[in-house]
């Protein structure tokens, strides 16, 4: 298998989660994450408007949906977004149960349940986005021209 320095790798592989959880994803690209950010912010808006899509990812009317505060909408946003990302990079996942001890599919209701684990959001964001943080460290994620 040959692998191309400095892109991300498209090739899903098992990463190990806490409690014995393992998830089947990819890094992250930037393609991933702009088009997670401009999916989640069309969401966002269309709640603000009245839409209540938040429900599909476990987030329903118990845990407010009061727009008028705009961190609460940013907060929501950059979870909706994050979700979004799971979504492009994940393929499978074993050791995730629903309510009755099953497997719990991998839909967007378990999805958002996962990530409301701040363990287990910490630990996607980490290994989603490494590639990308590194990336944004080096500033394009090229070495630096002989010409400086």
């Amino acid at each position: 298998m040959a692998v191309r320095l400095g892109k991300t790798n498209l090739v899903p592989g098992a990463v190990k989660f806490p409690d014995g959880i393992w998830v089947t994803m990819r890094r992250a690209n930037s393609s991933d994450l702009e088009d997670a950010e401009a999916e989640a912010g069309k969401l966002i808006a269309g709640l603000i408007e009245g839409a209540e899509t938040l429900s599909e990812f476990g987030l329903g009317e118990s845990e407010g949906n009061d727009f008028s505060d705009l961190e609460q909408a940013f907060g929501k946003s950059q979870f909706l977004t994050l979700a979004m990302v799971f979504e492009r990079v994940v393929s499978d996942w074993s050791g995730v149960l629903d309510e009755d001890g099953h497997p719990a599919p991998l839909s967007r209701l378990y999805i958002g349940r996962f990530l409301l684990d701040p363990i287990y959001r910490g630990e996607f964001r980490k290994s989603a986005y490494a590639r990308l943080y590194e990336v944004i460290s080096e500033g394009n994620g090229s070495a630096a021209s002989p010409t400086g």
